[in-house]
């Protein structure tokens, strides 16, 4: 299912909204979609009250209580995006491939021959990816309207005194927006001599937010189960950035072309706590509940841009090049607190069905740092961002030795603006293959959206914006060993 979402509107402050941390920071790094296993991903990952998984450790601990002999397992994952970008009245599709680590780790169980108190404990080590952002989008196409230019130009305009190093200080060092002492005002030539560029854009994004955990579990007379989980996190965020536009048709005076490129780097750590628990009332339901603490993030963002400037051989101008100083700022992030609660019906050693809900304060995320304390930007956090509501379901059918396994996610919108409505569904579908001491599990996982992206704004309040189709696709295996 695809559905527009104005996600994109968020980006139209042009390229300074990267420049600083504000919402989309804290969002970008407080959203999850765990990989897991390929069990737990084919199954929608809605498994928070199965259990006896190794994704148990990042939806409900307390579901390594079932555990009843030691397990090592690894899942290896193929993550593509397949975009498609509209603009202008042209259409350009692009993709890239990157291979993950879903999950891998240990369990080691521990059972008493009891059938009172507790009966059996186990302890979990293990790295679970819980998001990647991996995507590669590119735009083309020819811009009779407005420039780049426009958007360096204007900001300029609003603060003549305080070019930005990293924008409008490039495209005045590269002579690409002189200053006019007259009006006092800076400009360029596509604005005297019109605009009918060819505007390139290829926008790379990489990297991923990886837990690597500590966990354990009890089970109290195979009716109480309670568990929990000690996380670390690794985040990793690459993007860059190339437009390029070219008079093409030479109908702007001595100008041929320009290229600007902004990369991002966002590296750091943090460390949450999740708590959970299950009960098996009778031997066909299992509910759950778990409960996850905020996680805090120690952030460093890194920052550089350049930009090259070409003109006509024939206006003596020489080309130019302009480079950014190295941008380095740190900072910290708590993300929301989560809940969530589980249920799964067991039908005997047939089939199982499992549902589950969580509930996500997007709203409650907060920036902070030593030398800034971020009252605006948090205060856009309140008021953009929201709580959101996630449902997901899956099933499992038992034939023999085989599992057939489906699932879907609805994940809401975290935004307020029912404008921005980027909520998604995630469709799955799997196998398993399990035998006394080895298993085998594959899983196929899909979401495909629709988001409008700002280029950038021409003037104050009015964007350039593309139309970009995006289809995301997991393939996971997990390979495991029970002993």
């Amino acid at each position: 299912m695809k559905k527009l979402s104005l996600i994109g509107l968020l980006f139209l402050f042009t390229f300074t909204i990267t420049e600083a941390q504000n919402e989309m920071q804290a969002l970008r790094y407080s959203r999850y979609n765990p990989f897991g296993t390929a069990r737990f991903a084919a199954q929608g990952g809605a498994a928070g009250a199965l259990g006896g998984d190794l994704s148990s450790v990042i939806v409900n601990p307390a579901g390594l209580g079932f555990y009843r002999s030691s397990e090592f397992s690894f899942s290896p994952s193929f993550y593509w995006v397949n975009t498609s970008a509209a603009f202008m009245n042209s259409t350009v599709d692009d993709s890239q491939l990157k291979f993950n680590v879903g999950s891998i780790g240990y369990v080691s169980a521990v059972n008493r021959k009891e059938s009172k108190g507790v009966v059996g404990a186990a302890f979990s080590l293990g790295y679970n990816t819980l998001v990647n952002f991996n995507n590669r989008t590119t735009i083309r196409g020819i811009n009779s309207n407005s420039s780049l230019l426009d958007d360096f130009t204007w900001h300029a305009n609003d603060d003549p005194d305080n070019l930005d190093p990293f924008y409008e200080e490039l495209a005045f060092n590269t002579a690409l927006m002189p200053y006019d002492e007259t009006t006092g005002k800076y400009w360029h030539d596509m604005h005297i001599d019109g605009y009918g560029q060819q505007q390139y854009r290829l926008s790379q994004q990489s990297g991923y937010i990886g837990e690597y955990s500590i966990s354990g579990a009890f089970n109290f007379s195979n009716l109480l189960y309670f568990g929990a989980t000690f996380g670390m996190h690794a985040v990793r965020f690459y993007e860059d950035i190339y437009h390029t536009e070219t008079d093409q048709d030479d109908h702007v005076l001595d100008f041929d072309s320009f290229r600007f490129r902004e990369f991002n780097d966002t590296r750091g750590w943090g460390y949450t706590g999740r708590f959970g628990m299950i009960l098996r009332p009778f031997q066909l339901l299992r509910v759950g509940a778990t409960f996850q603490l905020p996680t805090y993030y120690y952030l460093t963002d890194q920052k550089f841009t350049d930009m090259n400037a070409y003109f006509d051989n024939a206006s003596g101008i020489p080309d130019e090049y302009a480079s950014s100083p190295d941008g380095v700022y740190d900072y910290k992030l708590r993300t929301p607190f989560r809940a969530s609660a589980h249920a799964s019906l067991i039908l005997f050693k047939l089939a199982t069905f499992s549902a589950g809900y969580e509930y996500v304060d997007y709203a409650s995320a907060r920036l902070d740092a030593r030398d800034y304390k971020f009252f605006d930007e948090n205060d856009r956090i309140r008021q953009d961002l929201g709580a959101t509501h996630n449902l997901k379901a899956g099933a499992e059918i038992r034939i023999s030795s085989l599992y057939l396994r489906a699932g879907t996610q609805y994940l809401m919108s975290p935004f307020n603006d029912t404008r921005n409505n980027a909520e998604s569904w995630i469709y799955s579908a799997g196998l398993g293959v399990r035998a006394r001491k080895m298993f085998f599990d594959i899983s196929y996982s899909h979401a495909g959206t629709t988001e409008v992206y700002g280029m950038y704004a021409f003037e104050p309040g009015v964007n350039e914006v593309a139309i970009n189709t995006i289809n995301r696709n997991n393939l996971m295996l997990t390979l495991g060993m029970k002993f």
